[in-house]
């Protein structure tokens, strides 16, 4: 068998044809980042002996999710021009990503293309959560600095609490003066917040070192509710940034400085 039957039966033997009254469903070997589900293209039709094709109308949804909404001109214009590069185009009304007058001759060549247009907007939904998680954590560690160096409490960060705790690093850590270290976690995901109960259970059970962790999320949602209820219990705060950012960083303060102290502008 030559390389390109081996190509074309491995990428066929992962693809899955379920026809339905309208047209066709198929399932391609890719995954969307997101959900986990393969990605599906539906084949519409024939109808006047032509094709349309359109995605499951969740794509632009996820995009929009994970913060790359359309309200922005810049990222319309660079969907626009992926889209057309494909041959396809937006149905803002539908929700649907869809490409259409395909001879059912030429069904199969574009399907290929139009997994291919799916794969490289998935990457970019890929790319737009990297970027949204490093804004959140940019912005945490900007505001907390602010607030550290206006009150003049030294802090670290990217290193451990201490040599004794040196398993553990959070990403900053914070001393004030006649108090006790407080380590903090931008948990962008719920390892971040496992790290954080670990460290703190490290400290006290194994090293007995006095330590205070603070995690904190970017909403309500960006862990299970099962670990964010385990974390509320045993973290010293766990705030919501988006909740109330200017609250958040406050909060912290309160954790770093006391409650008293912190009240102090």
């Amino acid at each position: 068998m030559g390389l390109k039957d081996q190509l074309c039966r491995a990428f066929c033997e992962n693809v899955q044809v379920t026809a339905f009254s309208g047209g066709m469903a198929v399932g391609t070997p890719y995954q969307n980042f997101i959900s986990g589900d393969p990605i599906g293209i539906y084949a519409l039709g024939p109808k006047a002996g032509v094709y349309r094709l359109v995605d499951n109308a969740l794509t632009i949804a996820f995009l929009e999710a994970e913060g790359a909404t359309m309200d922005v001109a810049s990222r319309r214009e660079a969907l626009s021009q992926i889209l057309e590069q494909h041959g396809a185009a937006y149905d803002e009304e539908m929700g649907e990503i869809f490409r259409e007058g395909i001879a059912e001759a030429d069904l199969p060549t574009a399907i290929l293309e139009f997994s291919a247009l799916l794969l490289r907007l998935n990457d970019l939904i890929l790319l737009t959560v990297e970027r949204v998680r490093n804004a959140f954590e940019d912005d945490v560690r900007a505001a907390i600095r602010e607030e550290m160096d206006k009150r003049e409490i030294r802090y670290v960060e990217g290193k451990p609490v201490s040599e004794e705790l040196k398993d553990i690093t959070p990403d900053m850590v914070f001393y004030p003066v006649n108090r006790d270290p407080v380590a903090l976690f931008i948990a962008t995901n719920e390892a971040k917040i496992w790290q954080a109960m670990l460290l703190r259970v490290i400290a006290e059970s194994v090293v007995h070192q006095p330590l205070s962790v603070v995690a904190v999320l970017e909403t309500e949602n960006s862990i299970s509710q099962k670990v964010r209820l385990q974390a509320d219990n045993r973290l010293d705060a766990l705030p919501r940034y988006k909740s109330g950012p200017h609250d958040t960083i406050q909060r912290i303060a309160r954790v770093v400085v006391g409650n008293e102290a912190a009240s102090v502008h």
